[in-house]
């Protein structure tokens, strides 16, 4: 039998993607990656004790981590779907008001 050279370079290649807050995007962004065959794994943060204590309706934040090669395609998939942030239509309103 021949041996075979293997490598144990990094195996692991998840990265954080988005922290989603709101169950209801949270739902939209599974439907896109699952439709999509974007595999994803969502990793909840852990509030403490005393946050739930004071803000026990809000939802848990959700990090959605994917694999590092399909980062550009996700982020074309969401801009299409959820829409542009807030923040990046108001620099493209404030560079149309500056140019015109």
């Amino acid at each position: 039998m021949e041996n075979i050279p293997f490598n144990a370079g990094p195996i692991n290649n998840e990265v954080d993607f988005c922290r989603v807050f709101d169950s209801d995007t949270k739902r939209k962004i599974e439907k896109i990656f699952v439709d999509n065959r974007i595999s994803y794994y969502c990793q909840y943060e852990d509030k403490g004790f005393f946050h739930s204590l004071l803000k026990p309706r809000q939802d848990a934040a959700c990090v959605f981590r994917i694999h590092d090669a399909e980062v550009a395609r996700a982020k074309e998939l969401l801009r299409k779907a959820l829409g542009e942030s807030k923040k990046k239509k108001k620099e493209k309103e404030d560079k149309k008001n500056e140019q015109g």
